[in-house]
């Protein structure tokens, strides 16, 4: 078996595939390159292709008929990208659809499989085999869904120390001082990962880094004590509610209580923003 081919076959059993069907799959799928900034499938499109990174990274979009768009995550290695629907028997009329766009953010290497291949290698699954998978995919889901909600109660303050944390987590390489985030990520890229104009953003960047939440190297973040304070969620929180604490800017307080509140704290970023 290829390398590639190799890798996809370890990202299939960890997404709950059996390793025979596993191997299969990994067989019979089509690698594509897409260079840094392709896009790779746009929302709207048909969800007949199962699309799983073998190498780089991807963002993945959500967007609206106005053109504003959220960086809903950045994917990595091995996970899967958009969703699929097995029914075959579904008219074309009734196909579903891709929610999201996606979009390569450094030169990547996917693998794709046809919906046929897919959902014949299903109906020859075992019941529990079934169910791991399904299992799985309701995980991947809720934690999606939870990440969101998470959000809903933070400023954007919090939001970002939150993302940037995240993204070390996922990314992160050891470093001295923390934890290294390999990925080059622009204020723009921050801004539309935590819903946020870009002078939002740099402005809050700039005091989060004074509060030492991070350093920036070389076009790099640096996560400080990262290592330490991002091994739990409640770590992660432990460190919003420090860094908040540390940096005073205007009235934003660390972590709305509810929506209205978050709301109230949307409207004061959204007049900061403006006079900046």
């Amino acid at each position: 078996m290829h390398e590639s081919q190799a890798s996809l076959h370890d990202a299939l059993e960890s997404l709950g595939w059996p390793g025979g069907v596993a191997f299969d799959l990994a067989r019979s799928a089509h690698l594509v390159t897409f260079e840094k900034g392709a896009p790779i499938f746009h929302a709207g499109e048909p969800a007949d292709l199962l699309y799983v990174i073998v190498s780089g990274e991807v963002k993945l979009y959500y967007g609206d008929a106005e053109g504003e768009r959220l960086l809903v995550a950045i994917c990595r290695r091995g996970e899967l990208l958009g969703s699929m629907d097995l029914d075959l028997a579904a008219s074309h009329e009734s196909e579903p659809a891709q929610m999201f766009s996606a979009q390569a953010l450094s030169r990547c290497k996917l693998a794709i499989i046809t919906k046929a291949r897919a959902a014949a290698a299903v109906r020859d699954l075992a019941a529990h085999e079934i169910l791991t998978l399904v299992q799985r995919v309701n995980r991947d889901w809720a934690r999606f869904c939870s990440r969101f909600l998470a959000f809903l109660m933070m400023d954007v303050r919090s939001r970002l120390a939150y993302a940037i944390t995240e993204v070390a987590e996922t990314f992160g390489i050891a470093d001295p001082r923390g934890k290294l985030i390999p990925l080059r990520l622009s204020h723009e890229d921050f801004g539309e990962l935590v819903g946020a104009s870009r002078p939002m953003v740099s402005k809050h960047l700039k005091e989060l880094a004074k509060a030492g939440l991070f350093y920036k190297q070389n076009g790099r973040y640096i996560l400080s004590g990262a290592d330490q304070r991002t091994a739990t969620r409640a770590g992660k929180l432990r460190t919003l509610s420090a860094v908040s604490r540390s940096v005073q800017v205007g009235d934003t307080g660390p972590f709305p209580t509810n929506v209205t509140t978050a709301r109230r704290a949307a409207r004061r970023d959204q007049v900061a923003a403006a006079a900046v």
